[in-house]
């Protein structure tokens, strides 16, 4: 199949009249220059890659909206995770794969082409086991394929409540596994996935304060892939800091990077509490830093020091994670808003040759196909035609240069500057609208109602 685009990103810079010659896997074999004539399908607008979603919980979107506390009540991430407990432990599998493909929908409408998806519901409220132990993680990879959406699967290890604590609590149990059964729960998962070029797997610790040392390293030694992505929720709490500090005498950057052979197959969730120091090491080793600016804000999280960060050579992905909001450009904006406020300048991540907006989507895009461990988030020969098209007659955006427009989307526009979405070379997305659209819309709607009802 043969993709004409009229603007393309082409690796680092634009071009021209670009034809993409589609492999029947999806992947591009070639980009050479050409005409609207010679090609299959002819794209007008600005083409872009398709943006990887670094971090997500997809069955946290039914809880987007109702965790605010009454009155004057304080609240925090520890209360808030009270409240997606109680949800966790309520949903079944039926509930899960409806809410989980819905969510995907919006992740293609908004221009997220693929996926890792962070997930730890494995096991029945109370902490029973399905006759499959991989049930719930099977309810993601359909929900994945039937969406259309890139998936990389994060089976997440959890197995203590906290720092020198053995067991788990009473609200953790569905997602406690010890090293056997989290081995077993892979080795079903990459059976299921077997030659599906659109999902890959990767080992996900929960954390450090729900993973001792001594587990990781026996789990990592059994998945020594170089290319076997593995992501890591850190330094997202000071709270957390201060109990890493007291039970193993050291921050939780520091102690990993001395533990752990990190490198770029890390993703580093949040990293939010890190020192220079840290900052520094971490950069060095490769690993990127999974960003989730809105869900950080929501959080009370903190902010993380991105330039300072970019400056110390450091990789940034962003991601979704508790989808209180599903936004491509959002998480983009906030990600640059909280330099400069926090600086007091403007356009502060970029650099001497690329508009702020076209900086931030294509570090991002490009690093988060590193982090997904997938041939994404580029548009050249070897990668996957994962593509989204900006409308380019939309009024915001009309006689703009491609720059420009990059900015337009994430500073000043939304979804609807979206013409289509592709993945693998397949349009998912046309005019905002999905194929699955309403069927998954209605399912998410009934899912949230017998919620609430429960």
């Amino acid at each position: 199949m043969k993709i004409y685009c009229k603007t393309l990103l082409k690796g680092d810079r634009w071009a021209s009249d670009a034809v993409l010659h589609v492999a029947p896997n999806g992947v591009i074999q070639a980009i050479e220059a050409g005409l609207p004539q010679a090609a299959d399908i002819v794209l007008d607008g600005i083409v872009v890659p398709g943006m990887p979603n670094a971090h997500s919980h997809s069955f946290q979107r039914l809880i987007a909206g109702l965790t605010g506390p009454r009155g004057n009540q304080r609240d925090s991430f520890w209360s808030w995770r009270e409240a997606m407990y109680r949800t966790a432990n309520r949903i079944s599998p039926e509930q899960f794969g409806a809410v989980a493909q819905w969510v995907f929908v919006e992740m293609l409408r908004a221009g997220f082409t693929s996926c890792a998806e962070f997930h730890y519901l494995h096991h029945q409220p109370g902490g029973a086991a399905y006759a499959n132990p991989a049930e719930m993680s099977l309810r993601v990879i359909e929900a994945a394929s039937a969406a259309g959406i890139g998936l990389t699967l994060l089976p997440v290890l959890y197995c203590s409540a906290g720092f020198g604590r053995d067991e788990v609590s009473e609200e953790q149990k569905r997602f406690a596994n010890g090293p056997e059964q989290y081995l077993q729960l892979l080795e079903i998962c990459s059976n299921a996935i077997g030659n599906n070029a659109l999902v890959e797997l990767g080992v996900a610790p929960h954390s450090l304060r729900a993973v001792p040392a001594a587990i990781l390293h026996e789990v990592l030694q059994s998945r020594p892939d170089p290319g076997c992505p593995v992501h890591i929720h850190i330094a997202e709490q000071p709270a957390e800091i201060e109990a890493c500090q007291a039970h193993l005498g050291a921050r939780p950057v520091e102690f990993l990077l001395g533990q752990f052979a990190v490198d770029r197959r890390w993703c580093l969730v949040h990293a939010t509490h890190m020192t220079p120091d840290e900052a520094q090491a971490a950069a060095i080793s490769e690993a990127t830093a999974g960003l989730c600016p809105t869900t950080e804000a929501d959080l009370g999280d903190g902010v993380f020091r991105t330039a300072e960060w970019l400056q110390a050579g450091g990789s940034f992905a962003v991601g979704s994670d508790s989808n209180v909001r599903i936004s491509v450009a959002e998480e983009l904006r906030l990600l640059e808003y909280n330099e400069r406020l926090r600086s007091g300048q403007r356009n502060v991540l970029t650099d001497n040759v690329m508009s702020c907006g076209r900086f931030l989507y294509q570090h991002a895009a490009n690093t988060g196909g590193v982090a997904l461990g997938q041939a994404v988030g580029r548009l050249e020969t070897g990668f996957r035609a994962d593509l989204v098209e900006l409308d380019g007659s939309h009024e915001l955006l009309a006689g703009r240069s491609p720059d420009a427009a990059l900015d337009g989307w994430i500073f000043g526009g939304d979804d609807s500057m979206l013409n289509s979405v592709w993945v693998a070379g397949r349009r998912l997305v046309s005019k905002g609208r999905h194929a699955g659209e309403s069927n998954g819309r209605a399912a998410f709607a009934q899912v949230m109602k017998e919620m609430l009802q429960a």
